[in-house]
């Protein structure tokens, strides 16, 4: 290991730790911390791709509800989890969790939204059959 490496990986494991604990802001800072320290240091995006997933889930976690910030917290969600998949389209998490965030989006949806609610779930199936149509390997 370079020394880079060491405490990135500190970073992950102590974001990782305070996220399971439900320390959500913690952990944020931590995961922000990390992508600072990445790309400072030139680090290959694909390397830290679950950073932006484990991100993804707790703006996601923090956007149950129906006030503006958690709309705002949904949005950064879904930037989040197409940010993680940019860099590694085999992340199946990350295409479920995103499939979910839009089928939530279309929940909110008013019965004369039709055409949006068929576009919800037309972009929630997609990325369902992108996660089924993965090996899973990057899972771990």
């Amino acid at each position: 290991f370079s020394m880079e490496e060491i405490p990135l990986n500190q970073i992950f494991q102590k974001a990782v730790v305070l996220q399971r604990m439900g320390d959500r802001t913690g952990a944020l800072q931590e995961y922000n911390h990390f992508l600072q320290v990445a790309e400072t240091h030139d680090v290959d995006p694909s390397l830290y791709a679950e950073v932006y997933a484990n991100t993804a889930a707790i703006y996601a976690m923090q956007g149950k509800g129906a006030d503006n910030d958690s709309t705002e917290m949904r949005i950064k969600a879904k930037e989040a989890f197409q940010e993680a998949l940019k860099y590694r389209p085999s992340l199946g998490s990350a295409w479920v969790n995103l499939a979910l965030l839009q089928l939530a989006e279309g929940k909110e949806l008013s019965v004369n939204e039709q055409d949006k609610v068929k576009g919800v779930l037309k972009e929630a199936r997609s990325c369902c059959e992108r996660a089924l149509g993965l090996d899973n390997d990057d899972e771990r």
